[in-house]
């Protein structure tokens, strides 16, 4: 990871979970598809919500894919965030592996 953020080169075709190659322009959900076992972070959190919040929430569209000058793909959230102390979304790009391809 240490080369990765100082400079070093992209993933040149990321992929979503079901392999779909992810482009710029490309639509992404959040990026918990990852296998780990999320129902503590749900019911920490949003204890509230039933299972069909929290699948709503995962398949919601989140980022689009842009491209970097420097030479990598990242996801720019498509929301403004809620509040001024916070910044828009990023996500990079070896956590593309971990969303779906919406669009």
């Amino acid at each position: 990871m240490k080369i990765y953020f100082k400079g070093g080169k992209g993933i040149d075709k990321p992929t979503d979970v079901n392999g779909i190659e992810i482009k710029e322009g490309s639509i992404l959900t959040t990026d918990n598809f990852d296998g780990e076992d999320n129902d503590w972070f749900y019911k920490t959190y949003y204890p509230t919500w039933t299972k069909e919040d929290i699948d709503k929430h995962w398949h919601k569209p989140t980022y689009k894919v842009k491209w970097n000058e420097k030479g990598f793909f990242y996801g720019e959230g498509l929301k403004e965030p809620e509040y001024k102390h916070q910044g828009r979304l990023y996500l990079h790009d070896f956590r593309f592996k971990y969303t779906k391809v919406v669009l």
